[in-house]
């Protein structure tokens, strides 16, 4: 399989397509704007330690001042630590040691004025983003995250996600964590190690070892209030977590960002370096490959087969639904075989379309109804077969007597719908709005409540120009019988900037 990553840069948002056999899979996005602190490391001043508080208020250059509570400072005594989705960086849930892990929350946590004092430098790492007047949280447990690992430079502990709930697994990941521990820190194994080799996790250590050792040199030539590591963006972080053996090819629109990519490389990943290409073509890299018209089919509800079938996406809070109809398909001989042609080719571009929108949490998919177990059977087989290509952990469960298969897909960031999309501001998410009938039988309701409730001589309706077209048309019937009803002249003005439905009465 042809495996390809394009990489599309610009000054304001960065977008990576995955390419594989020729099509979009898969889609990252980040936009300058929206880039955080969390993961940064600097080089701070401790401004005031606060007793009562057991935390502290340290400078790192920025206008606000981050807050470290004591529980958040490294201790030599600490061989053991439970860490939260913030040392993860949103990935992982907490982590388990090979014994009971020791909860070392600020109440456990020895006096924060013996661990440090006014005054004092400290390399300081941000877990949580700054909130409205808050400034950013910190810690000195500094954490980098590899492709498999995290690597703890302060800590002597070796850590498994507790989302790898196999067992035989996360025994067999201890031992690899065991047998390449290094001699200084300690060690996470992540969720994405499962089923990794021994191989994989040590060659990404050393990279987390060399970057380590990158760092520390940096914070000696620092001043203080400096950033001294900042967290990788989109396509360096994508180049480190996802690009494996498979990948053949990293095509880079930008020169800038293919000579970091190229440095990058070429000091912690070399066996990637030859794979980077720089593309100068005049044709944006993304209409090239057809990837525009990949992301606008993907922001659609409407999905179609070649066959004539299509697909029904709908993204709600507590799940994605999956809707699959024949269509225009009749080619088969009987309503069984079509609906089994129909079920074998949606259930590839399920697949597509999950890895493309990114869809995660519970999924529900309507099947077109068969009758035979053999095809049932058949088609889960090859929707257990089409998922092996997703990275992120799916679990199917089998077909329900409604033809109803749920599964689940692991959420590893926002959906590109969420990313690209806002909630209409005239459905509010329900994905219809109000009929220009319904509207119209609504502002005839208030505008005999208004007469009613306010004396006046006559009334002006303001409304969007569809509506006062109704009522000049179809509806004008009605409002000569609302006028008799209310003795009362009602006059209609349009006005293009109203929404469809937003009107104003105004009596006279």
């Amino acid at each position: 399989m042809s495996i390809e990553l394009l990489v599309n840069v610009a000054p304001f948002e960065t977008r990576i397509a995955r390419i594989e056999n020729n099509l979009a899979e898969e889609i990252y996005i980040e936009r300058e704007s929206e880039r955080g602190l969390k993961g940064n490391i600097y080089k701070g001043r401790v401004q005031r330690v606060l007793p009562g508080i057991q935390a502290a208020f340290v400078d790192i250059g920025m206008e606000k001042a981050g807050f470290l509570y004591a529980g958040d400072i490294a201790t030599a005594k600490q061989d053991a630590v439970e860490f939260s989705d913030e040392m993860e960086n949103g990935d992982e849930s907490e982590c388990d040691s090979e014994t009971p892990a020791t909860h070392y929350s600020r109440r456990s946590a020895p006096p924060i004025a013996n661990l440090i004092k006014d005054g004092q430098e400290l390399m300081v790492q941000v877990s949580r983003e700054p909130i409205a007047s808050k400034g950013p949280r910190l810690t000195t447990q500094i954490g980098l995250a590899g492709r498999y690992l995290v690597y703890l430079p302060h800590l002597d502990h070796i850590g498994i996600a507790r989302r790898l709930e196999d067992q035989k697994e996360r025994e067999r990941l201890l031992a690899i964590g065991k047998a390449i521990s290094p001699e200084q820190g300690g060690l996470i194994i992540r969720t994405v190690a499962e089923g990794r080799d021994e191989d994989e996790m040590r060659q990404d250590l050393e990279f987390l070892l060399r970057l380590w050792a990158d760092i520390e040199k940096r914070s000696k030539c620092s001043g203080l209030g400096s950033i001294i590591h900042k967290e990788l963006n989109l396509y360096l972080r994508v180049m480190r977590d996802y690009v494996d053996s498979d990948v053949e090819k990293i095509h880079i629109d930008s020169k800038e960002a293919y000579e970091s990519m190229k440095k990058f490389a070429r000091r912690f990943m070399p066996e990637v370096a030859k794979k980077l290409y720089y593309y100068p073509g005049d044709r944006p890299i993304f209409d090239v490959y057809g990837v525009e018209e990949a992301i606008e089919r993907a922001l659609q509800r409407r999905v179609s087969l070649k066959s004539g079938g299509y697909l029904v996406i709908d993204q709600t809070e507590a799940l994605i639904a999956i809707d699959v109809n024949s269509g225009s398909f009749v080619g088969s001989r009987n309503m069984e075989e079509t609906g089994f042609k129909t079920n074998l080719e949606a259930v590839h571009e399920i697949v597509h379309q999950l890895r493309l929108r990114n869809l995660g949490g519970i999924v529900v998919v309507d099947f077109i109804d068969m009758q035979e177990d053999e095809n049932k059977q058949r088609l889960m087989e090859v929707l257990e077969e089409a998922l092996k290509r997703d990275k992120a952990k799916t679990h199917v469960v089998q077909l329900s007597d409604l033809g109803l298969v749920e599964m689940t897909r692991k959420r590893t960031r926002e959906s590109l719908g969420r990313i690209l999309l806002n909630e209409c501001d005239h459905c509010h998410g329900v994905g219809s709005a109000k009929s220009p009938t319904t509207i119209c039988y609504q502002l005839f309701r208030e505008v005999v409540a208004e007469a009613r409730a306010y004396p006046c001589e006559k009334l002006m309706v303001i409304a969007h120009p569809q509506i006062i077209d109704l009522m000049l048309g179809e509806e004008s019937k009605s409002v000569e019988q609302l006028e008799a009803f209310l003795r009362k002249e009602i006059r209609l003005e349009s006005n293009e900037q109203f929404a469809p439905d937003h009107y104003e009465i105004v009596l006279q």
